[in-house]
């Protein structure tokens, strides 16, 4: 179980026993004693819970609304669809993860090594708690699919939340292959007429229906574009250590400025902060980001990519 539900599971034992014993006889000496016992124990268990640290994947995804009959089942094309999307969610953040660049298409790398598996069947609504399973034991540090399920967690959050400016933010960063898998897993959601609850160490969100159509409207009414080009022109200034670059094509008067990207070679770094870069012309690798939004100018972005100095021409 995740941290948040094994958590509220011992609290509400520590409830009941309560009740059990404000509801004893006064001369019932036995049953007190048993039950504070039982009481005691499981405070200790809610208090040793503390210091736990969940470092594999586990979530627990609840479903409600109409492909769900309470907590008996699901319906199984809703539950398939609802649970592959997500898992394909989950791989495809998996993959652009630590400054990897998740390709426009094709196959994501290690994709395999992604897969959460489902352990149990989770009650309360129906649910599903799929955990990352490892038969050599438990890791020593957080695992890169844990780190991916919590991003995955947050984005989900974000794409619902009220404030338009949590999700225009998200976007602005996200690899579109992720944003389509989002796009897929909310639509699934929204046409499916279902609620979900998700439930992530010790995040624990749910999603009623103006939640879901407001996420799914979001992403069915949003684009994003990605692709490479190449420029040649003056580079202005880089600063190293925000990572921002400013550069002026030959081509447009229009500046460009961006984020220098995560693979962009470190000796260019190192060279930028002991050599005169600025004032120079170079031909620059760049990834651009078209942002498409409703009520909206389509915006740009861009990331640095690589350098390649223009050598003058000779006189």
């Amino acid at each position: 179980m995740t941290f948040k539900l094994d958590h509220d599971q011992l609290e509400a034992q520590i409830a009941a026993t309560d009740g059990l014993l404000a509801s004893l006889p006064a001369n019932d000496f036995l049953g007190r004693v048993g039950l504070r016992a039982r009481r005691k124990e499981i405070a200790d268990r809610l208090g040793s819970m503390m210091n736990r640290e969940d470092r594999r994947a586990k979530i627990a995804l609840y479903f409600g609304g109409e492909p769900v009959i309470g907590s008996m089942g699901i319906e199984a094309e809703f539950g398939t669809n609802a649970l592959g999307s997500f898992q394909d969610l989950i791989s495809k953040v998996w993959g652009a993860t630590d400054g990897c660049q998740l390709s426009a298409t094709g196959p994501v790398k290690d994709k395999a090594a992604s897969q959460l598996h489902i352990t149990n069947l989770v009650h309360g609504s129906f649910g599903f708690m799929l955990e990352e399973l490892d038969e050599t034991g438990e890791p020593l540090f957080e695992t890169e699919l844990n780190k991916a399920t919590d991003q995955v967690a947050q984005y989900i959050t974000s794409f619902a939340n009220e404030d338009e400016r949590v999700f225009t933010e998200l976007i602005e960063e996200m690899n579109p292959r992720v944003f389509q898998s989002i796009k897929q897993f909310f639509s699934y959601i929204y046409r499916g007429k279902a609620t979900f609850r998700l439930v992530e160490g010790e995040r624990d969100v749910s999603f009623d229906q103006i939640a879901i159509e407001r996420a799914w409207r979001r992403a069915d009414e949003s684009n994003i574009d990605e692709d490479k080009i190449n420029i040649e022109g003056l580079l202005l200034g880089v600063i190293p250590k925000r990572r921002r670059f400013e550069f002026e094509p030959d081509e447009q008067p229009k500046i460009i400025e961006g984020k220098v990207g995560e693979e962009f070679s470190q000796s260019y770094l190192d060279r930028i902060s002991t050599e005169q870069f600025a004032g120079r012309r170079w031909r620059a690798m760049l990834q651009r980001r078209l942002i498409a939004k409703p009520g909206r100018m389509p915006s740009e972005l861009y990331t640095l990519l690589k350098l390649e100095e223009i050598q003058p021409k000779a006189s």
